[in-house]
């Protein structure tokens, strides 16, 4: 490990944030699985029931994205952190007595938005705390952590699943979520970067619709920045649809496992351990080697490292022997694992440095909502396509198609402008 990157990870701010992140992560692993016990492995629910959860936690985060971002960049990012994971711990710890159905989707509902603020509110916070030729290391470094959450947390859930019920379980989220807040209140002070343009942000203040519409969308200093930045225009439609086409494996693996490969949510968490162990290796990467001076080129690999995972579920459906087809299916979680680590990596690093500073908080909020559109998308195409219309194997392979369509775009338009997707030199 070079100095440089032990420079990075030793930043105290940086460990803070990682920690508290990771702690939650713990914890909101937990209540997932317990969720999904609780809906789909005992109580026989389907991909409707899968769809649902999903669908909580993403109608408010693409609502309330844009509105959190902005406020990153007018209020204290610390703070905002802080009364995000005190929120959310307060109200997880309804579903601790939740048994009907739709109290429980209101709940999670409810968190999403309370957690909306956190990414944008990290997202920002990142180039304030370490140098521009820092931001792949420190985002690498940040993934690592959230890498190895996705290892050790699905499999330490199945454990305490099969201790104590999925309501008992859930008491440990909100444990996690104190935590993780306290943590939170070792950081210093993280205030917004003062810039004439950013005073007065059209997404907090506007006093009609009319106004707030003519100055989100046409005189908002962002989307002029947007209109003139290729590589940021690129960076969105990457973002959407890498995960509008991957989200068809989140609704369907749940009811693939139990229906297909006659598993438990115990393969579930194995699976997702999987994607985790290949995302830390990936990051790792690009931790240890001396720079990366062309993230776009990783986040391409990192895409057509993710088509992976649907195409294995095409080929497992085919498959007769069912321990092939598991094999088959935990080896491309970790290959997909891989790319989503790359993938995940490099947006941040393309976002903080195409975007000027003071309009980081916004641009962070922007992008979730617009990952959460395609998120949103794909939850609600899924269920509607697969049985009814399409098997799962033919929608797995659809979904293989389109990633590499989308891999085939970026080669190109890398190829023809490669002055545009050079990193510029990040604004003080």
């Amino acid at each position: 490990m070079t100095n440089n990157t032990l420079k990075v990870v030793k930043n105290p701010s940086l460990l803070t944030i990682g920690i508290a992140e990771s702690i939650s992560g713990i914890g909101d692993w937990i209540t997932m699985l317990a969720i999904f016990a609780i809906l789909v492995f005992r109580g026989g629910g389907g991909v409707t029931q899968s769809s649902g959860v999903f669908l909580c936690g993403l109608v408010p985060t693409l609502v309330l994205s844009p509105f959190a971002g902005a406020l990153c960049d007018r209020f204290d990012r610390k703070k905002l952190m802080i009364l995000s994971q005190i929120v959310s711990g307060v109200v997880v710890s309804g579903l601790i007595f939740a048994n009907n159905i739709y109290l429980i989707y209101a709940l999670l509902a409810l968190q999403a938005a309370s957690m909306s603020v956190m990414t944008p509110a990290r997202q920002s916070s990142i180039p304030l705390l370490v140098a521009p030729e820092d931001l792949t290391t420190a985002n690498a470094f940040l993934t690592q952590l959230s890498s190895l959450v996705k290892i050790f947390a699905p499999m330490l859930a199945g454990l305490i699943l099969s201790l104590v019920s999925p309501h008992t379980a859930i008491i440990l989220d909100v444990i996690s979520f104190a935590l993780s807040a306290l943590m939170l209140t070792r950081l210093k002070a993280l205030p917004p970067i003062k810039r004439q343009e950013a005073v007065r942000n059209p997404l907090i203040v506007a006093p009609d619709l009319r106004t707030w519409f003519a100055s989100t969308f046409t005189q908002n200093p962002f989307w002029k920045t947007m209109k003139e930045t290729v590589s940021l225009q690129m960076l969105f439609l990457a973002g959407f649809f890498s995960i509008f086409v991957i989200v068809g494996f989140d609704v369907l693996a749940a009811v693939f496992f139990r229906d297909t490969l006659k598993e438990t949510e115990s393969f579930y968490g194995l699976a997702i351990g999987l994607v985790g162990v290949g995302s830390l290796l990936s990051t790792l990467f690009l931790m240890l080697k001396k720079r990366s001076p062309r993230p776009w080129q990783d986040a391409v690999a990192g895409i057509a490292l993710l088509s992976i995972i649907p195409l294995s579920l095409t080929l497992a459906s085919s498959i007769h022997k069912a321990e092939l087809a598991r094999i088959v299916t935990l080896a491309a979680c970790f290959v997909g694992g891989m790319g989503n680590g790359l993938l995940h990596v490099q947006i941040s690093t393309l976002l903080q440095s195409f975007t000027p500073s003071h309009l980081l908080g916004e641009a962070s909020g922007l992008l979730q909502s617009t990952m959460v559109t395609g998120q949103l998308l794909g939850t609600l195409l899924t269920p509607l396509l697969v049985p009814g219309v399409l098997s799962t194997g033919i929608f797995c392979l659809i979904s293989f198609i389109a990633l590499s369509v989308l891999v085939t775009v970026l080669v190109v338009q890398l190829s023809r402008n490669p002055e545009q997707f050079s990193l510029p030199t990040q604004e003080a």
